[in-house]
């Protein structure tokens, strides 16, 4: 089953990575933002680096779900 299929499959049923999705998503929608933001100052820079550090860290933690649902489907 590939990454895909497993996630639709995890936000439908595992609460904790239907947030961790969506706020994945949140942050995305935010970055698009920032990124299409020409005049950027100091602020907005940090900004858009720290919208990317948590971006990661989400991705990774549902990483980590998906693995653990392939640990069990094995």
């Amino acid at each position: 089953m590939d990454d895909h299929k497993i996630k639709e499959i995890l936000i439908e049923k595992n609460s904790a990575f239907k947030k961790l999705f969506l706020e994945h998503q949140e942050l995305e929608e935010k970055l698009q933002t920032h990124i299409q933001n020409k005049f950027k100052n100091d602020d907005d820079r940090l900004e858009e680096k720290n919208i990317k550090k948590k971006k990661l860290k989400l991705k990774d933690a549902m990483q980590k779900h998906i693995c653990e649902f392939k640990k069990k489907l094995n």
